[in-house]
C-alpha cells in the first residue's frame, strides 16, 4: 500500500526549490538533532509541560531571560495556543477586547467559544501600496472613550505583509486607560534580536510563533508574558486548550533554538537584514514595488509587488518555479518571501539571478484595493450565537444578504474574510469567489 502523504513529501523535498516559506530551519540546521528518537511522552524523567518542575521549566526561564518577560511559556500547539491563552488571561464570558481586523482565525474562535465580543478597530490604507497600514490612532482613542468595559487591545504585528504596528505609541495611549496591549507577533519571533519586538516596545503579553522565522520545527511557539499579573494563571489557560500529548522532538527543538539565539541571534539577524536590504534594491532596479518603501516593515521579509511590472502574484510565483524558489505566498499583487539566517548562499543566489533575470511586462496590474476590505461589515449576531446557530449551506454566488455562521478564512495568510455573525455584502461575497470558495454556511432563519 502506497504511503500517500509521506511519499507526497520526499517528491516536494526532491523537487529540491529553495525554501522561502516558514518554517526558520529551512530542513537544514534541525537536521543534525536526531529529534525522532527523542519523541517521549511525560515522564518522571522528561518534565511535564503543563506541570512543568524540572527540565522543561528550566527551558522556559531560559527563554523568558533571552527575551527579557516576566516569565516564557513553551507551546507545542503552535501560535494558536499562545493566543487562546492570551485572550482567556485577559477576558471572561461577557466582557469586551478591542480587536485588530487583520487577526488571525483562532482569535475569532478564541473570542467565540469564551462569549467575548470583539470591537474592531479601523486600520491606515496605504492606497498607493494597496494593504492595510497602521491602527488608525484616532479610532483607537475614540473607542477607548466609547467603551468603558474594554478589558484588553488585541494587535497583529508584524502582518502576513511584514507591516509593523506602532506598538510603542499604542502602549502608552492604552496605558492611560489601564488596559494591557496584548500581541499576536506570530511573524515576528526574531524582532527581539533587531530592537523590534513588542514586549520590548509596551505590550502585555505577546504570542511568538517560532517555528516561522526561527530554527524550530512546526508548531513550536512561546507565550511571553511581561505584565506580571498575567503569569500566576498562563498555564492554567494554556492547558484549557491544549492537548495532554504535546510534542517532545517540537519542545526540543525550541530548547535547541533558544540556546542558538543566545550564541548567534544578534549577529546572524542583523547579517539577514543586510542581505535582504540588497534583495530589495535588485528588485526595486527592476520596478518591482517594495511596499516597505512606505510603511514600516519587518526588515527581514521579502514583499514584492510584482503587479507594478505586469504580473499577478501567481503569475510570478510559477516565473520563480523556474527558478527553483519556492515563496510562502502569493496573491494578485504581491509575492511574500520568508527568509531566515538559515538560506544559504545557494538560495540567495538562485533569488538575485531570478530577480535580474525574469522579464517585466508593460502595463501594470490593479493592486487590490483594502479601503473597502478594511470597512466594517453589518454585524447581526454575536460569535457565539452565529456559530452554534441552525445553519445551511448555500453557493457563495447567492449568499448576498447572508450571515455566515462560519469562519472564512484562507490560509495563509488566516485572515477572516467573513466572521460569523456577519452579513455578506456584495464586496465580500466577491473575495469569496476569488478565493475560489464556492459553498459557505449561513444561519438558517
Amino acid at each position: 500500500m502506497k504511503k500517500h502523504f509521506y511519499n507526497a513529501l520526499i517528491e516536494y523535498k526532491n523537487l529540491d526549490r529553495s525554501s522561502f516559506h516558514t518554517p526558520g530551519h529551512k530542513g537544514k540546521f534541525l537536521s543534525e538533532f536526531d529529534l525522532f528518537s527523542l519523541d517521549f511522552t511525560e515522564l518522571p524523567f522528561t518534565d511535564s509541560l503543563y506541570e512543568a518542575s524540572g527540565v522543561i521549566k528550566k527551558s522556559e526561564e531560559s527563554v523568558s531571560k533571552l527575551y527579557g518577560s516576566e516569565a516564557s511559556f513553551i507551546s507545542s500547539g503552535g501560535n494558536t495556543l499562545c493566543i487562546q491563552a492570551m485572550i482567556r488571561l485577559t477576558a471572561k464570558s461577557g466582557d469586551k477586547i478591542l480587536c485588530d481586523r487583520v487577526v488571525h482565525r483562532s482569535v475569532v474562535s478564541a473570542m467565540a467559544l469564551l462569549g467575548i465580543e470583539p470591537i474592531w478597530l479601523k486600520r491606515t490604507i496605504c492606497e498607493d501600496a494597496g494593504l492595510a497600514g497602521e491602527i488608525d490612532l484616532e479610532d483607537l482613542k475614540l473607542k477607548l472613550s466609547q467603551h468603558f468595559d474594554i478589558k484588553a487591545v488585541y494587535l497583529t504585528s508584524p502582518s502576513y505583509h511584514g507591516v509593523l504596528q506602532d506598538v510603542d505609541q499604542i502602549s502608552l495611549i492604552c496605558k492611560n486607560y489601564g488596559i494591557p496591549v496584548i500581541v499576536d507577533n506570530a511573524h515576528g519571533s526574531h524582532l527581539k534580536f533587531l530592537g523590534l519586538h513588542p514586549l520590548d516596545l509596551g505590550a502585555s503579553m505577546t504570542a511568538d510563533s517560532a517555528h516561522k522565522t526561527l530554527p524550530v520545527l512546526t508548531g513550536g511557539a512561546w507565550l511571553h508574558v511581561k505584565d506580571a499579573k498575567f503569569k500566576e494563571h498562563a498555564k492554567a489557560a494554556m492547558s484549557l486548550f491544549g492537548s495532554t500529548s504535546p510534542s517532545y522532538p517540537v519542545m526540543a527543538s525550541l530548547d535547541i533554538c533558544r540556546q542558538w539565539l543566545e550564541e548567534n541571534g544578534e549577529r546572524e539577524f542583523l547579517l539577514l537584514k543586510e542581505q535582504v536590504t540588497l534583495v530589495k534594491e535588485i528588485a526595486s532596479a527592476r520596478g518591482i514595488f517594495i511596499p516597505s518603501e512606505l510603511l514600516l516593515s519587518d526588515p527581514t521579509r521579502i514583499v514584492l509587488g510584482v503587479h507594478k511590472i505586469g504580473y499577478t502574484g501567481f503569475e510570478f510565483r510559477e516565473k520563480l518555479y523556474e527558478f527553483k524558489i519556492e515563496p510562502e505566498f502569493c496573491d494578485d499583487s504581491y509575492v511574500v518571501l520568508i527568509p531566515s539566517p538559515f538560506n544559504d548562499d545557494k538560495d540567495w543566489l538562485r533569488l538575485i539571478t531570478a530577480l535580474q533575470s525574469i522579464e517585466t511586462r508593460k502595463g501594470k496590474i490593479k493592486s487590490e484595493n483594502f479601503e473597502k476590505s478594511m470597512s466594517l461589515p453589518k454585524i447581526r449576531a454575536s460569535l457565539f450565537s452565529a456559530l452554534i446557530a441552525d445553519s445551511k449551506k448555500v453557493n457563495t454566488k447567492d449568499s448576498l444578504g447572508e450571515t455566515a455562521s462560519e469562519i472564512i478564512c484562507p490560509c495563509p495568510p488566516g485572515v477572516p474574510v467573513v466572521m460569523p455573525g456577519e452579513e455578506i455584502g456584495t464586496y465580500e461575497k466577491e473575495r469569496l469567489i476569488n478565493y475560489g470558495i464556492e459553498e459557505i454556511n449561513v444561519i438558517k432563519y
